[in-house]
């Protein structure tokens, strides 16, 4: 289903479709010239007639359809490769996905895309073989955004299986006259709350649909790029919104109003730094906002140092980021900006204030992570424990950190700095593994003792490994502490310290359960000055 009104608006302004006369609808149809393969000069070498012999092509067609009820919407029924005309701003998201979620119950998915937002944004997917319960999936509820659903009704009425995240799929007999009809049927389920019985937490972000408001969003993360540009610190990212397949392995590259002309640099990733280093080489100045920003800009697969037009999509669709509105929470991603539900922000944000606690060291001029454990050296109620290695038995590769300082309040202290490029749910993830061992493993605290006494001698510290019991004596969780210390930059809007709110919810995960093994767990947020 599309949000625009007009066939011209839903397609690219490059296409090359022509239209074709249609009993139903508007048919958009094309077909590509025969070209040798991009692998065929590898086989070339071996055997010269094959440049020749070997061509591929690829046929395109959309049909446009109106609806009349239960109100007028324009539908695009894409085939072949057809889909790649259209313009994304114009697909209405989220469509194909609450479709199928008002159409299968939580008991008979087979599939499930999800994505986990932070610096890093981890996305996967997940089949069953057979219909299978939503717990199958490992979801979490709180953390997760999902993608993408894919299930079998219980009644075949509609479609016999469906699969939504955008564009909606099914398995339906559907004759060509009917298609309005069914897409008619299609919209009236998309206003269902079916959904809302078993997959409720859908709704923990909501797509906004103001425009003035998108454009005030889009305003402040515009800010935040130019303050990237100018080499401050921000928590805006990119990252590549789709699942990839594992061979597509390609170079990309970033094209745009402002952005160097000629042949173009090659990356091996989509990464935020690599995308400013190109804006500080070409003319930032010249874009205006984020308006002329996400009419120009794309990421293209690049070929001989060029664009390949093929592989490509607006690199708008690609920005991660968090931004607070009146006192509001709005996430950006994937071109939509989501707003992020009153009482869902309100328990988390509850969860995450009941953590933080006065920093050891409430502020740095260090750069970064590595300057401020040298900079913590000086403290004598702290052992540096920077990478050393602890290994659980059975897992002697696993090589876990302990901690980053021990200090002399049984503190097992696990930093980072907050705007470095990994995401912070390592952190949270490396202190919770790690008093896991801990907590259940002989050799782990063998070799945390180690360590421990190693590093004393090395600093010229004592009474550290009294602290830590030996391998035979499992220790008590409640006279230890898990210290999360986190560097950050003090907004520059509130001057206050925090963290991406997708960054509390992964924390609150790993707090409950470092709580329910019996340790204290403390926040403590150092500001970068």
């Amino acid at each position: 289903m599309l949000k625009v009104a007009t066939v011209t608006e839903a397609l690219k302004a490059d296409h090359e479709l022509r239209r074709m006369a249609s009993e139903v609808g508007e048919l958009w149809v094309g077909q590509s010239d025969a070209n040798p393969p991009g692998w065929v000069d590898f086989l070339g070498q071996l055997a010269p007639a094959v440049r020749t012999e070997l061509q591929t092509q690829s046929c395109a067609a959309i049909l446009f359809v109106e609806t009349a009820t239960p109100v007028k919407r324009l539908f695009a029924i894409c085939f072949g490769q057809g889909h790649h005309a259209l313009d994304e701003s114009s697909i209405e998201q989220g469509f194909g996905l609450k479709v199928t979620l008002n159409q299968v119950s939580r008991d008979r998915l087979r599939t499930i895309d999800s994505a986990t937002l932070d610096s890093t944004v981890m996305q996967k997917r997940t089949q069953s073989s057979r219909n299978a319960d939503l717990g199958a999936f490992e979801i979490n509820t709180d953390r997760d955004l999902i993608r993408l659903a894919a299930g079998n009704p219980a009644s075949s009425t509609f479609a016999k299986a469906l699969a939504g995240r955008d564009a909606l799929s099914v398995r339906a007999p559907v004759a060509p006259r009917a298609i309005i009809p069914y897409c008619e049927r299609a919209l009236e389920i998309y206003h269902e709350k079916t959904y809302q019985r078993d997959f409720k937490f859908v709704d923990h972000v909501q797509p906004v649909g103001d425009r003035k408001l998108r454009d005030t969003l889009d305003a402040l993360a515009f800010a935040e790029l130019s303050a990237l540009v100018a080499g401050k610190a921000s928590d805006l990212h990119l990252a590549i919104p789709d699942i990839l397949a594992p061979e597509e392995d390609l170079e990309i590259g970033y094209f745009g109003l402002g952005l160097s002309s000629g042949r173009k640099s090659a990356f091996t990733e989509l990464a935020i730094e690599d995308y400013v280093a190109e804006l500080q080489k070409g003319d930032f100045s010249s874009i205006a906002s984020m308006a002329e920003l996400r009419a120009s800009h794309q990421v293209c697969v690049i070929k001989n140092g060029q664009a390949d037009r093929e592989h490509r999509r607006k690199l708008y669709s690609c920005f991660v980021f968090e931004a607070q509105h009146k006192k509001l929470t709005y996430v950006l991603f994937d071109g939509q900006w989501y707003l992020v539900d009153r009482a869902f922000y309100a328990e988390v944000e509850k969860a995450y204030l009941g953590l933080v606690t006065p920093a050891f060291a409430p502020s740095t001029t260090a750069k970064n992570e590595r300057a401020f454990i040298a900079e913590l050296l000086a403290n004598s109620q702290l052992l540096c424990l920077d990478q050393a290695r602890a290994s659980p038995a059975g897992a002697t590769g696993a090589n876990f950190e302990p901690c980053d300082f021990l200090s002399a309040g049984r503190q097992l202290i696990h930093l980072k700095d907050g705007h470095s490029s990994s995401p912070l749910s390592h952190l949270w993830n490396q202190g919770l593994v790690s008093t896991e061992s801990f907590v259940r493993d002989s050799a782990f605290r063998t070799a945390f003792r180690k360590a421990v006494t190693v590093r004393e001698k090395q600093y010229r510290r004592s009474g550290f490994l009294a602290l830590i019991p030996d391998g035979r004596t499992k220790p008590l969780p409640s006279d230890f502490t898990v210290v999360y210390g986190v560097m950050r930059h003090p907004n520059a809007r509130t001057g206050s310290l925090s963290l991406p709110f997708f960054s509390k919810i992964a924390l609150r995960a790993v707090a409950e359960r470092l709580d329910m093994m019996g340790f204290k767990v403390e926040l403590h947020l150092i500001a970068k000055t």
